[in-house]
């Protein structure tokens, strides 16, 4: 199921690899992929695979929670058609505290304490869950598991989540990706290896590039 899905990231442009040629992030940093899970929320079948998938992890893992949180923007149409599709309780939270009002970081009918499932589409260095999931004990939520699409598993985010103290379960790697696109022929031997390389050191690779 997860290969299929690779499969449809490509097919569907989701997925853009360019080890060549690569990419310059917001961050100021270059890397050889581009990944817009945006993009999934289109296609009944993509969704319908991740839903699919996310509850297996669930299952599979004895994930516990109170509520499927959808971490804005990305995560929310995610974390929604999950609940709906299990039934269970729903809620999205803000990237950062409301600016107005109450300042809350968490939007729906949520008890205090609640203990929250992220539901994210892409991890990659770590930072920006790393600020929502502060952000969320701050306000005194328990967060100990998210759940994701995709993942890099680059050094710095496994560093953030095991700091957090945070397990995160996800549908696919970075080496499956790799992995695959060298065999669907999207890459060759050296940019496959320039894609692992990047992986294991996503600032040094940035400087070289």
């Amino acid at each position: 199921m997860n290969d299929q899905l690779i499969e449809l990231l490509f097919e569907k442009k989701c997925l853009s690899l360019s080890p060549k040629d690569p990419f310059t992030y917001t961050s100021g940093l270059k890397g050889p992929i581009y990944c817009d899970c945006r993009l999934i929320a289109t296609h009944p079948v993509m969704r319908d695979l991740v839903v699919k998938g996310f509850g297996q992890l669930i299952e599979t893992n004895d994930l516990q929670y109170d509520y499927l949180t959808g971490v804005a923007t990305a995560g929310i149409s995610h974390a929604a058609y999950l609940a709906d599709r299990r039934k269970e309780l729903f809620c999205y939270s803000r990237s950062k505290p409301k600016g107005h009002g109450k300042g809350k970081m968490v939007e729906g009918d949520v008890d205090h304490g609640a203990r929250l499932l992220l539901v994210e589409d892409l991890i990659n260095q770590g930072a920006s869950i790393e600020q929502v999931i502060l952000k969320l004990r701050e306000q005194a939520y328990v967060v100990e598991n998210t759940i994701s699409i995709v993942n890099y598993n680059t050094p710095k985010s496994l560093e953030v989540m095991k700091n957090l103290k945070v397990e995160c379960f996800s549908l696919i790697s970075f080496q499956a990706l790799a992995d695959k696109a060298l065999k669907l022929n999207i890459v060759d031997n050296e940019g496959h290896e320039l894609l692992l390389e990047w992986n294991k050191d996503p600032v040094a690779w940035s400087e070289k590039a």
